[in-house]
């Protein structure tokens, strides 16, 4: 993983992940995806032997088969670590940093100023998001082009809400004194 590159003054206040529910929720699906074929082949096998009388071994085939069930099973869970994984906010005293994987080998970096932000916005949907404390963060950008960055599933939104808001409102109180000379404007922060 390639490192973060942060200025010499800056530091990470927070790091974001997706909340442990919804890796948690991949790994049972893909625990069940794993061992269903097991149930459904003792099944089949025992209704086969009683009611057409057939002996055949067909657990070569079974077993080949599933072992190309369960490689397919583990890539998947793999692609979903990883994606879990690698996905993160690093909120740092002047910025937040987006790190999003979008496959295997895509990663996009984006940054955004405190001095940027219009809105934070939070959407907790459902009873487990609600028990679990997680849901969506919605930071929204001033200006027409720019894109708003979005994490899903975040923990603890409202505290990663208040975190980035009061590091905006810092950012905001900073005082600058404006410097014009033959035409050029110097905008600098009071010390």
């Amino acid at each position: 993983m390639q490192a973060l590159s942060l200025d010499t003054d800056e530091k990470v206040v927070l790091e974001v992940r997706k909340h442990w529910f919804i890796f948690f929720a991949h790994g049972l699906f893909s625990l069940i995806a794993a061992l269903a074929p097991l149930f459904v082949y003792g099944i089949v096998i025992s209704y086969l032997k009683q009611t057409l009388a057939i002996n055949a071994d067909v657990s070569a085939v079974f077993w080949f088969l599933y072992s190309m069930w369960l490689l397919l099973v583990w890539i998947s869970f793999f692609i979903q670590w990883t994606n879990y994984y690698l996905d993160v906010w690093y909120v740092t005293e002047k910025r937040i940093i987006d790190v999003e994987q979008k496959g295997l080998f895509h990663r996009q970096v984006s940054s955004l100023r405190f001095d940027k932000i219009q809105d934070i916005s939070i959407e907790v949907r459902g009873i487990l998001a609600h028990l679990f404390n997680f849901g969506d963060i919605h930071v929204q950008t001033a200006g027409q082009d720019s894109t708003d960055f979005v994490i899903q599933h975040a923990a603890y939104p409202e505290r990663i809400r208040e975190t980035i808001f009061g590091h905006h409102n810092k950012e905001a109180e900073k005082s600058f004194s404006v410097k014009i000379i033959d035409g050029d404007v110097t905008k600098k922060p009071k010390s």
